[in-house]
């Protein structure tokens, strides 16, 4: 799944900090180059202890080799539960917009190169089924392009391979992992 993914959501307990869990999913996130953005969430919580918690985030980080540009990392504080983010923990904005616009600012978007005529390439991470439109991927593209009525074939190691036409496409231009 992180194949997939652009940056990743680290969501933190603002009582209980960084858990075992947390530590070896940011490994594997940070080994493969990516920016998190810390989410301090439960921050309503009477025993809050925010810079207690974003110094253990950075301590870990620094812990895990983590990049000069990784422990830069921007952090927003949240309450999940009353559905309130903000940039400072005693100031939440009656929306997530805090937090979606951190999202748009600090994880980098998708890129790749796309050349007329190349192949299609894709990691399918979902396969769905729908009584109208059939069979639907979620992919993250990594080479080529995708047109309506183009011919593409379902390729897995241990399958045989299926063809057929792409009958429609959306694209979200960003991708991002969350974690507990």
């Amino acid at each position: 799944m992180l194949s997939m993914a652009d940056g990743v959501l680290l969501v933190v307990d603002s009582v209980e900090g960084p858990k075992p869990q947390t530590r070896f999913v940011l490994d594997k996130a940070l080994r493969k180059g990516l920016k998190a953005l810390v989410v301090v969430n439960k921050i309503d919580r009477p025993a809050a202890r925010p810079a207690y918690v974003v110094d253990k985030v950075f301590d870990l980080m620094v812990e895990l080799d983590a990049t000069d540009e990784q422990t830069d990392f921007q952090v927003i504080y949240a309450s999940g539960l009353l559905g309130k983010a903000g940039n400072e923990p005693d100031n939440l904005m009656n929306d997530m917009g805090p937090l979606f616009d951190a999202v748009m600012e600090h994880i980098d978007a998708p890129t790749f190169e796309s050349v007329e005529g190349d192949a299609l390439q894709a990691l399918v991470a979902n396969i769905d089924a729908d009584a109208f439109k059939g069979k639907m991927g979620v992919a993250r593209i990594s080479e080529g392009t995708v047109r309506r009525n183009q011919a593409a074939a379902l390729v897995h190691p241990e399958k045989p391979k299926k063809t057929g036409r792409i009958v429609s496409a959306l694209f979200v231009s960003y991708s991002f992992a969350s974690f507990n």
